[in-house]
């Protein structure tokens, strides 16, 4: 399993998803919830690096493809989590994959925008 690259995001955006559950509503419309696991689910984080360097950006480009594309999960390195005293997600239970394809923008001569999104994969 590859680490994804040790590179500091401009901005994160977090979604803590949810626990598994199933819900029963009855025939008078009142409904249950059962919960069918311990740990989140869907859990989302959204990174946004701006103006990174080619070899910078071909360092995402070759652990995406390192990853399979949105097939194989990964560790993340603490600089994604700069800034927070504690880890949000803990990383004892969830690794993350590429929720899909991530978009690079020019911004500059030699210079990137990428915005990438993850989605939480339980260990």
């Amino acid at each position: 399993m590859a680490t994804f690259p040790a590179l500091t995001p401009n901005t994160r955006s977090l979604g803590l998803g949810n626990y598994p559950q199933v819900e029963y509503v009855g025939t008078s419309g009142a409904s249950v919830r059962f919960l069918q696991g311990l740990k989140r689910i869907n859990q989302t984080l959204e990174l946004t690096f701006n103006s990174i360097t080619e070899s910078q950006l071909y360092e995402i480009f070759d652990h995406y493809e390192l990853q399979q594309g949105t097939i194989i999960s990964f560790e993340l390195p603490s600089t994604i989590w700069a800034g927070y005293d504690a880890v949000p997600v803990p990383v004892v239970d969830y690794e993350w994959r590429y929720a899909k394809t991530f978009s690079i923008t020019p911004s500059a001569v030699n210079r990137f925008n990428v915005t990438i999104e993850l989605v939480s994969a339980i260990i």
